[in-house]
């Protein structure tokens, strides 16, 4: 039923989206998990880091493509988002909405950086150890490969080479393996 998966697999693999962006055209989720567009082409766990260094305040609310975004476009103009899967791997967000990330934190204007005042009125909560989406939020923290932000991608690189395998293989004994190329394989 999980293909064989549990929290740290699901959680590894979740962390794919470092790279790409969302488009409000075909998915109807416009930006970045990422800072950046270049950054969005780095395979590396900085999409961990993203949900806890930012002020996440939802966009869309109560709407199909409800997600998260930061607010305001970055530096170089991007906007950022997160899904409510995302979101959910370390905030509590059933029946807790509107609330931010990380509200009281400041742009250099006063403004808190949740921008929404509903939002900002009230903090999504952290799952507690009693609640069973715990283990995602403990693994998030395991991905992060200490205090934040550093260099190190071995925890995220690690887990997502074995979630993959699982993920690829779990029940399918007749994949063929990769080619070197990309030519069709007969």
């Amino acid at each position: 039923r999980r293909m064989g998966l549990g929290w740290k697999d699901a959680v590894a693999l979740m962390g794919g989206h470092t790279l790409g962006r969302g488009s409000s055209e075909f998915s109807g989720h416009q930006g970045t998990w990422v800072d950046t567009d270049e950054d969005a082409q780095v395979f590396d766990k900085q999409y961990y880091e993203e949900i806890y260094m930012n002020s996440w305040r939802p966009r869309g609310r109560g709407t199909a493509n409800q997600d998260w975004t930061t607010g305001r476009p970055t530096d170089r103009g991007n906007t950022r988002m997160m899904l409510n899967t995302d979101i959910c791997l370390v905030h509590n967000i059933d029946g807790n909405l509107p609330c931010c990330t990380n509200p009281g934190r400041f742009y250099s204007n006063g403004q808190d950086r949740c921008l929404d005042d509903e939002a900002t009125a009230r903090r999504c909560p952290i799952y507690n150890q009693m609640n069973p989406r715990s283990e995602a939020r403990t693994v998030v923290g395991q991905m992060l490969g200490g205090a934040y932000p550093n260099d190190n991608n071995e925890p995220f690189y690690n887990a997502f080479t074995d979630a993959w395998r699982k993920a690829t293989t779990v029940g399918n004994d007749n994949l063929s393996p990769l080619g070197e190329n990309c030519e069709q394989v007969r």
